[in-house]
């Protein structure tokens, strides 16, 4: 007699949730997912893919698409300081970099659903949950559904998931955040040959390629900042007061971009599980995307978690075993990008020099490397 198939409700068709669709499905699961929206659909402009999570798109089979599709980048990233002067933050000039591809999000999505589909999983849009129970059920506006042997809430920053079982202890808007666009490249871009930060008070921009035809465009700024946080319509005037030296990219800023400036939250939890039901991505450990991890950690955890629970005797064990292998060093990545945002965006104006000065000294030091490619070098133990 075959043994009954593992079945497992998943709220939320985002990156982490299509990545745990995706390996369960694999490794034989039947997979539901529910998406609140009526459309599968991602919000965002680019993301980096540092080696670790580029493993896990080599664990789900769709690496090749994505090298294909992205762009890689092979040469150090340019951080400028308020004086156009580099601010040099790698332990040695010759180090050399973690494998990194810069991708459009939206790309990545598809890549990941359609990955999830060729799997078997079902995809279920305009479905809104609303809560969980500890035995393995979602519930739902018109009430409760199926129980399942596992339930993951993929479902954001705002997880009801999460809230319904009050896993929360510390949901946190921080005092910064940022509008992530796209512009159009063209062939003499610098940027066509490496990635850049600049940093001019509170404000930072980052740019770096992201497809053959787009750069990809972050706009960091503190909450108080009001001109820099106008994004939508852009302020143009304010930026390019701000970083006159990348006046020809922000110029391609549409007056109207599709994003707009967002606030950066860290999420903290007493647990990522209860019972037959845990929560992956924001839901669990929403971070500011300073080290640009955020999404990176989150799809790794989720290719972890099928690894753990499959063929577990025990779910709720094996989601306590899970959670033990991988919190540590997604914890501490989250306190890094807290630090990065806090220094890069809050630091006293008046004492700019000094943090030009101090940072490339910290950067000589094991314990700054190590905390700051904590996430890009851990290797699942799972």
């Amino acid at each position: 007699m075959s043994e009954k198939q593992q079945t497992v409700e998943i709220a939320g068709a985002g990156l982490a949730g299509l990545a745990a669709a995706a390996a369960l499905g694999q490794r034989g699961w039947k997979v539901r997912v529910h998406e609140r929206s009526n459309e599968l659909r991602e919000i965002g402009a680019g993301l980096y893919l540092w080696k670790n999570v580029l493993d896990a798109m080599r664990d789900l089979g769709v690496y090749d698409e994505v090298e294909k599709i992205g762009v890689r980048s092979t040469v150090p990233r340019l951080l400028q300081d308020h004086r156009q002067k580099e601010v040099n933050l790698r332990a040695s000039d010759d180090e050399e970099p973690p494998e990194l591809i810069v991708i459009l999000r939206t790309e990545l999505h598809r890549i990941l659903a359609e990955c999830a589909k060729a799997a078997g999983v079902e995809i279920v849009t305009g479905s809104k949950v609303i809560g969980a129970d500890p035995d393995g059920r979602l519930e739902f506006e018109d009430g409760w559904g199926p129980e399942a042997d596992l339930v993951i809430g993929a479902d954001g920053v705002f997880s009801q998931v999460r809230d319904s079982l009050k896993l929360a202890t510390e949901i946190i808007e921080l005092r910064d955040g940022c509008g992530r666009h796209l512009i159009e490249r063209k062939p003499e871009d610098k940027l066509n040959d490496r990635r850049i930060e600049m940093w001019n008070g509170g404000r930072r921009i980052g740019m770096a390629a992201a497809s053959k035809d787009y750069h990809y465009v972050f706009l960091c700024c503190a909450e108080n900042d009001i001109q820099g946080r106008l994004q939508k319509p852009f302020n143009l005037d304010a930026w390019r007061k701000s970083h006159p030296n990348y006046r020809e990219y922000l110029e391609r800023l549409p007056r109207h971009p599709k994003e707009r400036w967002r606030p950066f939250y860290n999420i903290t939890c007493s647990s990522w599980s209860c019972g037959n039901v845990c929560i992956v991505g924001d839901a669990a450990h929403g971070m500011a995307p300073n080290l640009g991890q955020g999404a990176c950690v989150a799809i790794v955890n989720a290719v972890v978690l099928a690894r753990a629970v499959t063929g577990a005797a025990d779910i709720p064990q094996a989601l306590q075993r899970w959670e033990k292998a991988e919190r540590p060093y997604i914890d501490k990545t989250q306190r890094m990008s807290f630090l990065y945002g806090a220094v890069g965006t809050r630091w006293p104006r008046k004492l700019l020099w000094l943090r030009s000065l101090i940072l490339p000294y910290l950067a000589k030091t094991k314990r700054f490397q190590r905390s700051l490619r904590v996430a890009v070098d851990h290797t699942p133990s799972i």
